[in-house]
């Protein structure tokens, strides 16, 4: 269990630690030299129990503010150390302030000094701690006067931070979780190389474990474990740490306030929505302020998204100049710099703020849900919060979430998301990126408007054939990409709801309707590519057999192309559109059947036998359709092609179309 003092300047801290440990938590000269705290100590003590007792000592100056945020960030609870002479003074107030802001609820006040005032002074001063703890997280706090320098009251105060170590590891969560260290030291060791000190936040930790350092990226090895001194094997959350690493990563490139995280934890930010408490007498302006979180230090400009009311925290999105590694839940302070003044602070909601809509009302509403479902879940069960936030995001956007993005912010590992997925069981669609969820209810809508779009286009353009695949799935406030569109679309050709034709779609009775000229040239330019497989006529031949005049000719085939009756893969070439499909599977075979899943102009040219000139306009055209994309001088296909190729074609009538009556 690790303990974080507290307290104004002068007030005994690291005194009564060395009482309480036998160690100097002053490690700096400068320290010695001035007896006052500037960084951030450490302290160990093992119960009679056997449990281990982790002292964080900060700063009680003004003047360092951030280190003492940074000392107090990942602690279990807090001693709060007030002198009785003196009282609770400036930083005692601040220093109470931001513990409750950041949530921290178990802990004691250590009434230092002691020996110096009398019985009625002691009175007087625990009076006015109660005043002062009533409204904090910290009310029911049991205060202990004690002396560093004479051991007095040091008894009691052992005996329950003892209990206190039994109590913290009976609680200690069984939950599987990504590992996530928050780094407060890190320094260069003759022989060993690069050692950082923290504490375990989250998951476990053990040595050979390979991480990330984030926000860099840096990859890393745990080459040495050591924890209080002794060296181990490995470590549970909650636990204070030295970690020998191995990599290409060094003193001089990793800093307080970097985490070392499960590398599917990697996913640096730098837009934080979070629910946000100001002090009284506090406000926000335009300005830069500070968001402490974890470690780290971030400018940050603050926007709000609802202002909230007495019963509810205000909602606001964090803009940060760096990025940071945060998981919802992770308690954040936010200072103004300019004043040197604490101003307020809260938890993140959402660690991915959205960029575009942020204020929208949907957006509100879905980050008031998130915000409340964190508080249900503290009541009730840990499990209930992701399972309830997950199924907010899915009835929020029906274009779908980013699974992995969830289980990140959630901290969720494979099997804890796997177990939140089988609860909703949502539409799944694999992609490129990473999987995407549908609520059930949301994919069966986008489904049905597809139809409905689809029996739309039909009555708006009774001449064509049907709409391209991104004409079809542009629906309103939806973008849905590549391979979620031919996800969408595939059961309904399985089905037979809907037919394809070439690249265009249609329903299956659909019939479009020409005038009985268009009629007669369609059918008589069809008859002519007929037969002549990939290599379709150049325009000029196709006048030339029909005996008309080559621009007249072009037109009427620009217009066929636009109603989708043919496909004009270059100016010149026309073709039908299922002589396209075969030009996509050809594509398709050659990159599955390669090695390095790409091939060339030269491979497209000797497997279709359509010539070195006429490969070039077909290759661009399938990169202008999306079935491929060119990267360094070879195609790859795009993502959607690599997984499925939807290539089921309408069962054409004897003509596919019906004359005008």
């Amino acid at each position: 269990m690790i303990f974080a003092t507290a307290g104004h300047v002068d007030h005994g801290k690291t005194t009564l630690i060395h009482a309480l440990t036998g160690q100097d938590t002053d490690r700096l000269a400068e320290e010695k030299r001035r007896g006052l705290t500037i960084d951030l100590g450490f302290a160990w003590s093992r119960t009679e129990s056997g449990h281990w007792l982790g002292f964080v000592d900060v700063p009680g100056h003004e003047k360092f503010i951030r280190n003492m945020v940074a000392g107090v960030a990942a602690v279990d609870a807090v001693m709060l150390v007030i002198a009785a002479d003196d009282g609770p003074m400036p930083q005692t107030r601040e220093h109470l302030a931001i513990l409750d802001l950041l949530g921290v609820e178990t802990g004691l006040v250590a009434l230092t000094r002691a020996d110096r005032v009398g019985a009625s002074r002691l009175a007087e001063v625990t009076e006015e701690i109660r005043e002062l703890l009533a409204d904090t997280g910290l009310a029911t706090a049991p205060v202990f006067p004690v002396s560093g320098l004479t051991g007095e009251g040091l008894p009691p105060l052992k005996a329950w931070l003892a209990e206190q170590a039994i109590v913290d590891h009976q609680k200690a969560s069984s939950l599987a979780a990504g590992t996530r260290f928050v780094v407060d030291r890190s320094f260069s060791v003759p022989g060993r190389g690069c050692v950082v000190t923290g504490t375990l936040i989250a998951g476990t930790l053990s040595r050979e474990d390979a991480l990330r350092v984030a926000p860099t990226g840096h990859p890393i090895r745990v080459r040495g474990l050591e924890a209080h001194g002794e060296t181990v094997e490995n470590l549970g959350a909650g636990q204070r740490c030295a970690i020998n690493l191995a990599g290409n990563v060094s003193a001089d490139n990793i800093h307080r306030g970097d985490w070392l995280v499960t590398p599917w934890l990697h996913r640096p930010t730098d837009r934080l929505d979070v629910g946000l408490a100001l002090l009284p007498e506090t406000r926000l302006h335009r300005g830069t302020f500070q968001a402490h979180l974890g470690a780290a230090v971030r400018s940050a400009r603050v926007v709000v998204l609802d202002e909230g009311q007495s019963d509810r925290p205000m909602l606001a999105q964090l803009m940060l100049e760096q990025p940071v590694q945060a998981c919802v839940g992770d308690r954040l302070i936010l200072r103004d710099p300019a004043l040197n003044r604490t101003i307020g602070g809260g938890e993140v909601v959402d660690p991915f703020g959205e960029g575009r809509g942020r204020s929208a009302e949907k957006r509100v509403q879905l980050l008031r849900i998130l915000l409340e479902s964190r508080a249900f879940a503290t009541v009730h069960s840990e499990t209930d919060g992701p399972r309830a936030r997950l199924q907010a995001s899915l009835e929020a956007y029906p274009e779908g979430v980013d699974v992995d993005r969830l289980a990140a912010a959630e901290n969720l590992p494979q099997e804890r998301l796997e177990t939140v997925l089988a609860d909703l069981e949502p539409v799944i669609v694999q992609t490129a990126t990473g999987p995407v969820g549908f609520a059930p209810g949301r994919w069966a809508a986008l489904q049905t408007r597809v139809l409905e779009q689809l029996d739309q286009w039909h009555q708006n353009h009774p001449d064509q054939i049907g709409p391209t695949e991104p004409e079809l799935t542009r629906l309103p406030g939806i973008r849905l990409q590549q391979e979620l569109r031919h996800e969408l679309l595939h059961p309904l050709l399985a089905t037979g709801a809907i037919a394809r034709n070439g690249f265009r779609f249609h329903r299956p009775g659909h019939q479009p309707e020409l005038t009985e000229a268009d009629q007669r040239l369609l059918g008589q330019v069809m008859a002519e590519l007929e037969g002549t497989g990939l290599k379709p006529p150049i325009v000029g031949e196709m006048a030339e057999a029909l005996g008309l005049e080559r621009e007249s000719m072009l037109t009427f085939l620009e217009r066929m192309h636009r109603l989708g009756f043919l496909v004009a893969v270059a100016p010149n070439r026309f073709y039908r559109p299922e002589t396209v499909t075969e030009l996509a599977a050809i594509a398709v075979e050659l990159a599955e059947s390669s090695p390095t899943g790409a091939f060339d102009a030269r491979a497209y040219r000797d497997r279709s036998g359509i010539g070195r000139r006429l490969t070039v306009s077909v290759l661009e055209y399938l990169d202008r359709a999306g079935v491929t994309a060119f990267i360094n001088e070879e195609r790859r296909l795009q993502p959607a092609y690599r997984r499925r190729v939807a290539v089921t074609l309408s069962t054409p009538s004897e003509k596919g179309y019906t004359a005008r009556p």
